[in-house]
Order: structure tokens, then sequence, then C-alpha cells
């Protein structure tokens, strides 16, 4: 979408930021890699599986993995794409397409933020817990919602604003021949 020359604070403060939420997702996958090998041990070698395994599973560690790599690999242009339409499209066309995805899905993304960080307060003000076997509260899990959801919507206005400025410059299938 958006080549290197135009991305906004190319190896800044948001870079690492996203590299570092990156970084305990892949920490997450190690663990829940762990967590799956003891359970399979402990199920099949000591016949006492272990229940917990599984809500740590699909309560924290799932969810950090898909929302705290979100936004590095929108930085990376990593997302898969329908390129039915967009392979067509050049110059102008191309750019103002960019721009109109991402200022769509920053919208989509700032819904998420907000419906998620709502429930978030809402799971902590009502005492809601994990289960009854882990007291831990559910806030704490929802909340992974809101933070990657904030990731992924500031490197989408950042994205969009650079997109933006590069509407003001020539694009190389506009110029004309003199």
């Amino acid at each position: 979408m958006i080549t290197d020359d135009t991305q906004p604070f190319r190896r800044g403060w948001f870079d690492r930021v996203e590299d570092l939420f990156a970084g305990l997702a892949q920490w997450a996958l190690i663990v829940l890699l762990a967590l799956v090998i003891f359970q399979i041990v402990a199920r099949y070698a000591l016949s006492e599986p272990v229940g917990e395994v599984v809500t740590v599973t699909e309560t924290y560690l799932m969810p950090a993995i898909v929302f705290f790599t979100i936004a590095a690999l929108q930085r990376n242009d990593g997302h898969v794409r329908v390129d039915l339409l967009y392979v067509n499209l050049r110059g102008r066309a191309r750019q103002i397409a960019d721009l109109l995805i991402l200022v769509l899905s920053a919208f989509f993304w700032s819904v998420v933020v907000y419906a998620s960080a709502g429930e978030t307060l809402f799971s902590f003000r009502m005492g809601y817990e994990v289960s009854k076997n882990f007291p831990v509260p559910l806030g704490s899990a929802i909340g992974l919602v809101p933070v990657g959801g904030t990731l992924i919507l500031i490197r989408l206005v950042l994205q969009a604003a650079a997109t933006a400025r590069a509407l003001g410059r020539p694009v190389p299938t506009d110029r004309t021949e003199p």
C-alpha cells in the first residue's frame, strides 16, 4: 500500500512499540506451545489433564497473538488483500483507493476500540472473573483487544496521513511528456 519513502516515523518510537507488542505475541505463542505440550503429557502420561491450560490459552494467549501483532503486520504490508480491482489501479486512483481503505479501516478499528474498552471497564466494574477455577478479573483478558486495537488504529491513521500527503505529490503515471 504505502512505499517506504511515504511511511511516517520509519524506525521511530511507534515502530518500537509495535515491535515490543509483536515480541510479546511471539512469547505468547511460545508459552502456548509449551502449555499444549504440558497438557498432552499431563493427559496421556499422567492421566491428569489441567483444565486451566485451555482457559489461559483461549482467554489470554490467543487474543494476544492476534491483537498484538496486527499493527506490525499492517506496517509491513503483510495483510491479505483481495486484488481483483486493486491490481488494475494505477497512479492517483491507487493512492485514492489506499486512502479510502485506510480511513474506512481506521473507522472500523475506532469502533472496535471504543466498544471493547467499554466492555473491559464494565467487566472490571462488575467484578467478573475468567472462571471459578481461574479467579482472575475477566477485564484483564478483554483489555487485550482495545490495546491491540489502539495500536492498529494509530498505525492506520499514520498511514492515512502519509497517503494524504502523497496525494499532493506527482505520481509517475500522472506526469505528461513535454
